[in-house]
């Protein structure tokens, strides 16, 4: 099996404990290679304070980091950029502006149906494959399962896998022929022990 990436989404809104800066620290100290921050409720503002810290703890852990919906945010300090479903349908006019971008950072676009997929295939790097499995978030939505990832691989991108995945599920992600694997619930509030197992597991042949 190849390896495979571990990205975390770094949710400041979901995060249960008092220190978000440790928890990221102790996610860098755990081998995931890529953190995404995300902190919907903040202003724009608010969130340059913080990724500009969040950005200095990946760079001294050599980690890659991402932003999340704020594109000039993602500019600003030169890192990859997650953009979000709502955010598609102005990229999709506006791609002379991710052109550019690009040619230093990644563009990381949803996958959320094959139609998606496709708009997002045109000006993505790396396709996000979501939600794979079930998963509280998306509570009633029935989850696209892992055939969705090999569904995805006619377009010739990276794809990541999102949602409801665990330390029990994520090799079938893999299997299906994702390149990353994404954790949210797992990566703010579960057991750190687990996300080591899970980032020494990348050596194994699955």
């Amino acid at each position: 099996m190849s390896m495979f990436k571990i990205l975390c989404v770094a949710d400041f809104e979901s995060y249960e404990g008092d220190d978000f800066l440790k928890r990221i620290q102790l996610l860098c100290k755990a081998g995931v290679d890529e953190i995404l921050l995300r902190a919907k409720g903040l202003s724009e503002a608010q969130f340059y304070d913080l990724a500009r810290v969040v950005a200095q703890i990946c760079e001294n852990y050599r980690k890659k980091f991402i932003i999340n919906q704020f594109f000039d945010v993602a500019c600003k300090l030169k890192s990859d950029f997650w953009l979000t479903s709502a955010q598609l349908e102005f990229f999709k006019n506006h791609g002379v502006f991710l052109e550019e971008f690009r040619k230093t950072a990644k563009i990381y676009a949803p996958a959320h149906d094959l139609e998606q997929a496709k708009i997002s295939a045109s000006i993505a790097d790396v396709l996000v494959a979501s939600h794979i499995f079930a998963t509280s978030c998306k509570a009633g939505l029935e989850p696209k399962g892992v055939n969705f990832i090999s569904e995805l691989k006619s377009f010739d991108k990276e794809i990541y896998a999102l949602g409801g995945l665990d330390n029990k599920n994520y090799k079938e992600a893999i299997k299906a022929g994702a390149n990353g694997i994404c954790f949210m619930s797992l990566a703010m509030n579960g057991d750190m022990e687990l996300i080591k197992k899970i980032a020494k597991s990348k050596n194994e042949q699955i």
